[in-house]
């Protein structure tokens, strides 16, 4: 079996970090894999150690055709659908699709023959497989989610970050700075308990188009810091006290995942497939998307109550093995298996 991964994407976010942990799992199982994807681009660092990942650049979904040896072709972002059915157009090679986001599908006639042509279109959450169904109709779909990247955390270095903020419990947001994300919701959040709970700090971390901004909207607010991109995420995880992803649209938030792993109580918006990750009470706080006022709120149920902040953690980190990436992997290894089967290969 061998796997071409396609990414062609001219950033690094969620869903390239997906496509790092995937191979990496299949790698560890010595699945023959090459990866077609943009000159320069980050995945190619993220995975240089992989000596048996075979490699094609190209900067177009028009280019980088020549002939290939792979059984199946993976699709991780929009632009390699077309690449794809490209492929499957010159020798007949099957391909699948990862569908990551819940916003709705183009309606042009290249898309809808390269999302149709797909063998199954993969949905991170049932939120996006609503979503394809309702364009798509009778193509396939399953539903299998993100995983936890598994960011480390050292004790001295958690610490160290705690003492830049004596005497706070902190609050934290990790992505990128897009207005669908919430950051916004967030502020104004920050904005009404700046008074109530002089003790607690927000904190940002990412980058993104809108910072800018968001800056402004948080101009004037102490409580409110921008710390831009951080390579030791799993510290600053760590380091909260309340995550909250207050998305007004999103496809999973693999995010949530990481605050989990590290035992932090999360809040999140009841929007696209967060509640796939999140169930209200149970394992966390979901509030209506848009509604700072309850976000506030919430923040303040998990910081007022200690004891129901850990429960909800507990009930967390022992939901996780789902959303592993070695779990992950087998699924897609399953999903390519039977793939492969149905189309007569091997």
């Amino acid at each position: 079996m061998h796997i071409c991964h396609v990414n062609l994407a001219g950033g690094f976010s969620g869903g390239e970090r997906q496509t790092v942990n995937l191979i990496r799992e299949l790698a560890k199982r010595g699945i023959q894999q090459s990866l077609v994807a943009r000159p320069g681009s980050r995945l190619w660092a993220e995975l240089e150690s992989i000596q048996s990942l075979g490699r094609r650049e190209t900067a177009h979904f028009l280019l980088g055709h020549g002939k290939g040896d792979w059984d199946l072709v993976h699709c991780h972002d929009g632009k390699s659908v077309y690449w794809a059915w490209i492929e499957s157009r010159l020798r007949r090679t099957p391909y699948v699709v990862t569908r990551r986001v819940d916003n709705p599908i183009g309606t042009g006639r290249l898309t809808s023959a390269a999302y149709g042509g797909a063998a199954t279109v993969v949905c991170l959450s049932s939120a996006i497989e609503s979503v394809v169904q309702q364009r798509l109709g009778r193509v396939d779909t399953v539903i299998i989610p993100s995983s936890f990247s598994g960011f480390p955390a050292a004790p001295d270095a958690v610490e160290a970050i705690r003492q830049q903020y004596p005497a706070k419990r902190l609050v934290g947001q990790v992505g990128r700075l897009l207005k669908h994300k919430g950051y916004h919701i967030t502020i104004e959040a920050a904005r009404l308990l700046g008074s109530l709970r002089p003790d607690v700090q927000f904190i940002f971390l990412g980058e993104g188009p809108d910072e800018q901004w968001l800056k402004s909207q948080a101009q004037g607010l102490p409580n409110v810091s921008f710390l831009g991109h951080k390579d030791n995420v799993g510290d600053w995880l760590a380091a909260l006290d309340v995550f909250v992803f207050p998305s007004l649209s999103e496809g999973l938030g693999s995010t949530i995942l990481e605050a989990m792993q590290h035992r932090v109580p999360v809040v999140g918006a009841k929007a696209g497939g967060i509640p796939d990750l999140i169930s209200d009470k149970a394992n966390g706080l979901l509030v209506s998307p848009g509604d700072p006022e309850a976000l506030a709120s919430a923040i303040q149920f998990i910081l007022d109550n200690p004891e129901q902040a850990a429960a909800f953690a507990d009930a967390a980190q022992a939901g996780l093995t789902a959303f592993s990436p070695a779990s992950v992997a087998e699924r897609y290894l399953g999903l390519y298996s039977a793939t492969l089967q149905s189309q007569g290969g091997g």
